[in-house]
């Protein structure tokens, strides 16, 4: 879609201020991450199952932006902790999170501590020792 996307940036008159960089390679992606003032997810399908790339914004200390899917995205960036949740498909919303953290530091800041001490509950090793407690749970009412 980078055409029409590019296409509707220059139309509003965002060509300045829009910049469309394609592919970014794992080495840079960090770079990208830190140039950021927050993470804005968009997604309007439930094909949008967990959002990695919102615990990749997370581990950055980034607040993000998600909508609501009923999907696990709703589970990684929660609303009012490490960011902001909205309706999807619903443009007034998604706006109104964006100019809301972009004008209230105080907000931003506070959900990107929040961010950033959410994001390790997502690392491997600890989801790793959340599994198996769940089995040694599950092991132990059985007997």
């Amino acid at each position: 879609m980078g055409p029409q996307w590019r296409a509707e940036a220059a139309a509003l008159g965002l060509g300045e201020r829009v910049i469309f960089v394609g592919q970014v390679s794992d080495s840079d992606l960090p770079s990208y991450y830190q140039a950021a003032d927050l993470f804005v997810l968009p997604s309007c399908e439930r094909s949008e199952a967990f959002g990695l790339v919102l615990v990749e914004a997370l581990s950055a200390g980034l607040p993000a932006i998600s909508t609501d899917l009923g999907t696990g995205t709703s589970f990684v960036n929660r609303h009012g902790e490490s960011g902001l949740v909205v309706p999807p498909r619903d443009a007034a919303a998604l706006a109104a999170a964006a100019n809301t953290l972009l004008e209230d530091s105080d907000l931003r800041q506070r959900l990107a501590h929040g961010a950033a001490e959410r994001a390790p509950l997502f690392a491997a090793e600890g989801m790793v020792a959340r599994v198996l407690q769940v089995y040694d749970e599950a092991l132990a009412i059985d007997k």
